[in-house]
């Protein structure tokens, strides 16, 4: 009887070492369980559970960036201006001609001109150009020339005057501030420039300097 029970402590001894090496050693080497999950190899037996979670550092992201363009929006001008009277004013002829506003939208600047006629029906020729590059090109408008309701042509009445006259220049907007000439005999120099507040300034060129 004492034999029998000395050989069943034996074989539950030798069940326990091999159960102990089928849970611990199962596969080659031992293993230590790192705080992010991560089996490394090693010749110890620690295991410590994961103390976060780790997160996927994968992300479908997506940046918002400019959309700026050359063109304007549900068709308001990038910069406008309007006065109250004439900012510029020069004589073509026996006529005087103002500026009344001007606008930019995109590379299309606009001036808003008025038109006084003198005592005679005649022509106003449309003499307005912009100086295009340092070397002083002169580039004309796209507008061919005025155009009074009367005529339909650029003859005005005796002694009418005429406002929402709109002259369109091309011009880029990465090289304002531009000048632009009366030409003519009056052949007067102005500079248009934008404003911080989206206007638009037109000054005499200063003589400083």
């Amino acid at each position: 009887m004492k034999k029998a029970l000395i050989t069943l402590s034996i074989i539950a001894g030798i069940l326990a070492v091999i159960t102990f090496f089928v849970v611990f050693y199962g596969g080659s080497g031992s293993y230590v369980v790192t705080s992010n999950g991560t089996p490394n190899a090693s010749t110890t037996n620690v295991f410590s559970l994961p103390t976060t979670t780790p997160s996927s550092t994968t992300s479908t992201a997506f940046e918002a960036t400019s959309t700026a363009t050359s063109t304007a929006i549900s068709g308001t001008p990038d910069y406008t201006a309007t006065y109250s009277s004439p900012v510029i004013t020069w004589n073509e002829g026996r006529e005087t001609v103002g500026i009344m506003g001007a606008s930019l939208a995109g590379n299309q600047l606009t001036l808003t001109l008025q038109v006084a006629m003198g005592p005679a029906a005649e022509c106003v020729p449309l003499n307005l150009r912009l100086v295009a590059n340092e070397s002083g090109l002169l580039a004309p408008p796209t507008t061919p020339q005025f155009t009074f309701p009367e005529s339909g042509s650029c003859e005005g009445a005796p002694g009418a005057t005429y406002n929402d006259q709109a002259v369109t220049f091309t011009a880029d907007p990465s090289l304002f501030p531009v000048f632009i000439t009366t030409g003519g005999t009056s052949n007067v120099y102005f500079q248009v420039s934008t404003t911080t507040n989206n206007g638009i300034q037109i000054m005499l060129p200063s003589t400083q300097g």
